[in-house]
């Protein structure tokens, strides 16, 4: 008897379980804006460098375009799990500064490919699908890359020289977290419309740098730059007493850059079936 009963209640689970199973695909594309920006200087010094105004200024690398492709699979019609691939590529953000006659630009942006797993809930009204989604982000393919023109005026040989610079910050994997909140509109029986606010609460230590990109007066100045002027890693901890070789990288202590943003997102979902 006791035998009868789990069998039946194991067919209603089954029951249950096969009666919510789907398989979909989704795409979309979006706009962020930056939830943690960091506070950045832009200068301007006249007088030898005794008199001057500094500006601060926000910046961050959270404003930008998110892009996601994902598949999911709901267990009920109510639960499912979902896989992403998200990858966001940010504005760039500019800073001036000024020391007398010594003009720098300085050009920052990054972008983040991350994987997501994350659990969806979802509550069918007619053509209208509210949902909900949290999942961990982990960008696995992370850089951020600055450009600099710097014009240095040498006043007493009335000499000017113009540097170009362009370094990238990568290697490492950054570990986050995903929200969001949003609704699909049915077109048909396989294909819809979604729009969710989303927001990713993730930042980025990048684990080495090196320079691409280092000109002085339009001659490339990389191929007699040793390791140690042209590249550098980032450590835990670093050692000030010891002197680095030339055929090795310079060393900084880490630094984390924030990728967090909030941003809508728009795209298309289509239904697989079971």
């Amino acid at each position: 008897m006791q035998t009868k009963r789990y069998f039946i209640l194991i067919l209603l689970l089954i029951s249950v379980y096969t009666q919510g199973q789907s398989f979909y695909v989704r795409a979309g594309l979006g706009a962020a804006i930056c939830t943690t920006p960091h506070l950045a200087f832009q200068s301007t010094y006249t007088d030898n460098g005794l008199s001057g105004t500094t500006e601060v200024k926000k910046g961050g690398l959270g404003d930008g375009l998110p892009m996601v492709a994902a598949a999911g699979y709901y267990f009920t019609k109510n639960f499912g799990v979902e896989l992403g691939v998200d990858y966001f590529y940010s504005f760039t953000y500019k800073l001036v500064s000024n020391y007398n006659g010594d003009n720098a630009t300085r050009k920052t942006h990054g972008s983040m490919l991350a994987i997501t797993p994350a659990l969806v809930f979802k509550f069918d009204l007619d053509k209208f699908s509210p949902y909900a989604r949290l999942g961990i982000m982990i960008g696995v393919l992370n850089s951020i890359i600055t450009k600099i023109n710097d014009i240095e005026v040498k006043d007493s040989a009335n000499i000017q020289h113009n540097y170009d610079m362009a370094s990238k910050l990568y290697g490492g994997i950054a570990v986050g977290v995903q929200a969001a909140v949003g609704a699909e509109y049915a077109l048909g029986n396989r294909v819809s419309l979604f729009g969710e606010v989303n927001l990713d609460g993730i930042s980025y230590a990048p684990k080495k740098g090196k320079y691409t990109t280092y000109t002085l007066d339009g001659a490339d100045q990389l191929p007699t730059m040793t390791t140690y002027e042209k590249s550098w890693v980032y450590l835990k901890k670093v050692d000030g007493s010891l002197n680095n070789s030339s055929n090795e990288p310079m060393t900084f202590s880490l630094n984390n850059y924030s990728f967090a943003n909030v941003g809508l997102i728009v795209g298309v979902k289509i239904n697989l079936g079971k």
